[in-house]
């Protein structure tokens, strides 16, 4: 039988993989700390390429020496490995988010922690939070488990494949380079699915699972470090002043894809393949005749973080984010909440991590046994926060986005013809009849929708969400709008936004107001109101330990916001009868304050977005003091 050595011979141990590890965990810190690195996250691809080569080498060291691969033990050892780790820091998170956050922080913190335990955390933080970019992202304490849910869906599936193609070239003359072969197939199909994740048809076909925190679209990086460690045995090692070179421009090409990349590029994509072919070079380079910087990477500072980033990387996210929950964005908050969190990560590493995966020989009962434990406390702690634990509400009213869910369960899909462009959303009041009034503007529109359908029972209300308008000017927006100035039955046409200078002075603007009066409907715009310096829940909820509770703000920078857009939105609406503004914050800001509360009700579901009390609140208030637009929705 023909067998390959392993692609580290008797090194099971790589002290440069170890550096590189270092490095991976050490920029994805400084990127969630603020610093100025803004492609650190890359560091993820790194930790992606490195399980790929280790985890292929240690499945053919697993072959070559039993001349079989057990996949029992691989996935006991991989278990043990990660999982306990995970769920201390998967407790401890969801019972200190009980303190920090409120109801929907920690019912996402719930949500996040049982996904991870049962490796789909990428899959809920998908659906629960959003982009891994986005400003929501930052309020998940356990955003971060996404990459390892990716990382043991590989350990589930790829020893299968290496399994089965290492059993095929036992079995057939002539497939000695089945496993070569299958790795390359699954890393091209993944790599051509990250590409076509990132194009305008997979967005139009609504392929959401081809997104940022995808299997389909990461599994290639695991791919390039496992061809690596499949193909390294039986190469040819580099001369020494070759491997430098190459060593060289690996390296190199690792930093720049920490600076190059940045937030805003398409990731992952062609440019994700900078940071892993790097990666795979400086493995490479280290496998035979280590150069320089393979020699700095083993350096035993390196390795001792190289040791501990896997518990740097669970621990470091959570402190970040509790930190900027309680209001502390900048560089210098953030960092000290890292050094925060640095004993916490080595109680995890020398008190769970490293005593537990060190276990060999575990009878199969004391496994099942430690397994069902191990599951069992995180899945204790999440029953407690959700059913047990609740904080105290001080206030009626729901905070969150709560009027969406309010809208989609009293109206309908609205006949007014759109394009169906992603985001965009039409709806109105009642079914099968003509629609008289549209609503038409972003979410500071949307939310007034409510109000209007409730107070306004005899019209059919229309909204239509333009996100953006009237900044971002689309092909669906310019179809909603044509179409809604030559309706037969609408008379009244409402525009919000959340204004500032440059909205109000957008011609988009004023040529939709045009274009309506043209068309004999009666326009009003509103002003927009205040946008708080705190979130709603921190008007509506009891915090423990006396921490911050806050209904009220000055009135100062809503003053001033006004007065810089208010000059530039009468420029645009004063040009006939037909047009009229309308004041959404009567009532909401007075006498040099603007409160979330009326009397004991809250009106906010979030910083600048009414909930439907609030909703309820600014509209009737509109109908009992304008009477232009009382008149117009009679």
């Amino acid at each position: 039988m023909n067998q390959v050595a392993p692609p580290l011979g008797d090194r099971s141990h790589r002290r440069d993989i170890q550096g590189l590890r270092a490095f991976a965990v050490v920029v994805v810190i400084a990127f969630h700390a603020g610093l100025p690195v803004p492609g650190g996250f890359v560091g993820v691809d790194v930790f992606f390429v490195i399980s790929g080569f280790v985890i292929t080498a240690m499945l053919m060291r697993q072959h070559a020496t039993h001349g079989r691969i057990s996949l029992r033990n691989f996935w006991t050892r991989r278990f043990l490995r990660l999982t306990p780790a995970l769920a201390f820091l998967v407790t401890f998170v969801i019972i200190i988010s009980l303190i920090i956050l409120f109801p929907n922080g920690q019912k996402l913190t719930v949500q996040t922690g049982l996904g991870a335990i049962f490796l789909i955390s990428n899959i809920v933080i998908a659906r629960n939070t959003g982009g891994y970019f986005d400003e929501s992202a930052d309020l998940n304490p356990l955003l971060n488990t996404w990459s390892l849910s990716v990382e043991e869906q590989f350990y589930v599936l790829f020893p299968l494949v290496i399994a089965a193609s290492f059993l095929i070239r036992m079995k057939l003359k002539g497939a000695f380079h089945a496993p070569a072969v299958a790795v390359f197939a699954i890393a091209i199909m993944s790599f051509g699915l990250a590409l076509f994740g990132l194009s305008g048809w997979a967005n139009q076909a609504g392929l959401t699972f081809l997104n940022f925190y995808s299997p389909f679209v990461r599994a290639w990086e695991f791919g390039v470090g496992a061809l690596l460690a499949l193909l390294i045995a039986r190469a040819s090692p580099l001369g020494r002043s070759l491997n430098e070179l190459f060593s060289f421009l690996g390296a190199t090409g690792l930093v720049l894809s920490c600076f190059i990349i940045t937030s805003s590029t398409p990731f992952p994509g062609v440019w994700t393949l900078l940071p892993v072919v790097s990666t795979a070079i400086l493995i490479y380079t280290g496998t035979n005749n280590s150069s320089v910087f393979n020699h700095a990477l083993g350096f035993k500072p390196a390795t001792i973080v190289g040791d501990w980033s896997y518990s740097l990387y669970l621990w470091h996210w959570p402190a970040i984010s509790f930190a900027i929950a309680l209001g502390f964005r900048d560089t210098r908050s953030l960092l000290i909440a890292v050094m925060v969190s640095i004993p916490v990560t080595l109680v995890s590493f020398y008190g769970v991590e490293r005593p537990i995966r060190s276990l060999r020989n575990v009878p199969v009962p004391k496994l099942v046994g430690l397994a069902l434990g191990v599951v069992a406390i995180p899945v204790s702690a999440a029953v407690f926060a959700l059913v047990i634990y609740e904080t105290p509400s001080l206030h009626e009213g729901n905070t969150g986005v709560g009027y969406l869910d309010y809208i989609v369960q009293n109206s309908y899909p609205c006949t007014i013809p759109q394009t169906g462009e992603n985001l965009s959303r039409c709806r109105q009041s009642k079914e099968g009849e003509p629609i008289t009034v549209a609503l038409i503007g972003d979410s500071h529109a949307e939310h007034l929708y409510p109000g209007l359908v409730d107070l306004v029972p005899s019209r059919n209300i229309a909204y239509a969400y333009l996100p953006e308008w009237p900044l971002a000017s689309t092909e669906n927006s310019t179809l909603t709008l044509l179409n809604i100035s030559e309706s037969k039955t609408i008379d009244t046409v409402i525009l919000a936004s959340k204004w500032n200078p440059v909205g109000a002075l957008k011609d988009e603007l004023g040529s939709v107001i045009q274009q309506l009066t043209d068309a004999n409907k009666r326009v009003f715009v509103a002003n927009d109101g205040p946008y708080f310096s705190f979130t709603a829940d921190m008007c509506k909820y009891q915090r423990p330990f006396g921490l911050r509770q806050q209904c009220f703000d000055s009135s100062d920078a809503f003053d001033a916001r006004y007065r810089r857009y208010e000059p530039a939105l009468l420029a645009q609406v004063d040009i006939g009868n037909n047009v009229h503004i309308i004041d959404t914050a009567h009532g909401i800001c007075t006498d040099g304050k603007c409160s979330m509360l009326d009397g004991n009700r809250i009106l906010y579901g979030d910083q600048g977005h009414l909930n439907v009390i609030g909703s309820r609140f600014v509209i009737e208030r509109l109908l009992k003091t304008d009477p232009k637009f009382t008149a117009a929705l009679k």
